[in-house]
């Protein structure tokens, strides 16, 4: 059997249908893979079960939470156009979260109350009431599992798990109290609240 040359001329005839090919698949791809900003435009594309509370929701900030340099989630606050891109508990927000691993409904539990009795000034009744409807609401979450929270000023809140309806309470305090677990001065990842909130 004959060797190959280790070097081809650029004329060589094999070369340049390999060369032709290559340009061929590189231009099937280029059809086939949106650009980058392409992919960055349909990241930043609000849920659209946020339809239903206005027109135009636009991303304020997004930040991923980290613990010893594992990031348990992204967080993404959504703001309708309205708002003119200034953040309110006066108006209506949704908090976006898109899971990087599995965690327990009775982690997200435990950690929420202890955050909203920690931050907030609730009765112990309220502690109690609120603990007993995010046990009911709440479920297991694993990698890839979007849960976003919708904040409607003086109607409560609603929460939807990969776009349908977990559960939603009339409750007002509740939802500014479970909001505040990321958005408030004193919440534990300051760099997390920096981030959602553009500062």
């Amino acid at each position: 059997m004959q060797a190959l040359p280790l070097t081809t001329g650029p004329t060589d005839p094999d070369i340049v249908v390999l060369r032709r090919r290559k340009v061929v698949m590189l231009t099937l791809l280029g059809t086939l893979v949106p650009p980058t900003w392409a992919q960055d435009a349909s990241a930043n594309r609000a849920p659209s079960v946020l339809n239903a509370y206005g027109a135009d929701w636009l991303p304020k900030g997004s930040g991923p939470l980290k613990f010893f340099g594992f990031k348990a989630y992204d967080a993404t606050l959504w703001l309708p156009a309205a708002s003119g891109g200034s953040f309110s508990f006066n108006r209506a927000f949704a908090l976006e979260i898109v899971y990087n691993t599995s965690v327990k409904a009775s982690d997200i539990n435990n950690t929420s109350l202890i955050e909203i009795s920690r931050i907030s000034a609730a009765t112990p009744e309220q502690v109690q009431a609120w603990s007993a409807f995010m046990t009911g609401m709440f479920v297991d979450v694993k990698s890839g599992d979007r849960l976003l929270g919708v904040h409607v000023p003086g109607a409560g809140a609603r929460f939807f798990l990969n776009g349908r309806l977990l559960g939603e309470t009339p409750d007002a305090a509740f939802s500014e109290a479970f909001f505040k677990i990321w958005l408030d001065p004193k919440a534990r990842k300051p760099e997390l609240r920096a981030a959602l909130l553009g500062l």
